[in-house]
């Protein structure tokens, strides 16, 4: 589910929020927002989220484009894969793997490297970045530190 939220916000900013807090209180001060899962009127069911939605379809061409989630406060950056839709406005899904890999949700070094991202970025804002050129820096398959590496030896 994540992933897919990540690709509908391609070129938006996100911020990873926990409760009780002034800015996620803000969000609930300002109107009554859909929530993915939740169980008030007007929320989203996961399954109607999801609904249609292929991971890694092999019919989704592949674009000369990247995905990266990059922090607006330390610049740490983390590579996406490669983006996969109609445009880079339209993103369907990210890849990090090559051709016949599974998708990030369920390729486990890539996806835990998402979540230990997230953790380390908690209250920091995040854009979810398409670009043809990547940075040395980025975390991931190219330059900086690999997915395994990044992720080793984190409990989560």
């Amino acid at each position: 589910m994540l992933w897919r939220l990540l690709a509908l916000h391609a070129g938006h900013r996100i911020a990873a929020l926990y409760e009780d807090t002034k800015r996620l209180n803000q969000v609930f001060e300002d109107g009554d927002p859909a929530m993915i899962g939740g169980d008030a009127d007007g929320d989203i069911p996961v399954d109607v989220f999801l609904e249609g939605w292929r991971e890694a379809d092999p019919d989704v061409p592949r674009l000369n484009a990247h995905g990266l989630l990059r922090c607006t406060v330390d610049d740490g950056r983390l590579w996406l894969g490669a983006a996969h839709g109609r445009s880079p406005a339209e993103v369907s899904f990210f890849r990090a793997g090559v051709a016949g890999a599974p998708g990030n949700s369920t390729y486990d070094r890539v996806n835990r490297s998402l979540w230990r991202f997230l953790a380390d970025h908690v209250m920091h804002e995040l854009t979810v970045d398409v670009v043809t050129e990547l940075p040395a820096t980025a975390i991931g398959a190219v330059g900086g530190e690999s997915f395994g590496d990044y992720v080793a030896g984190w409990p989560g």
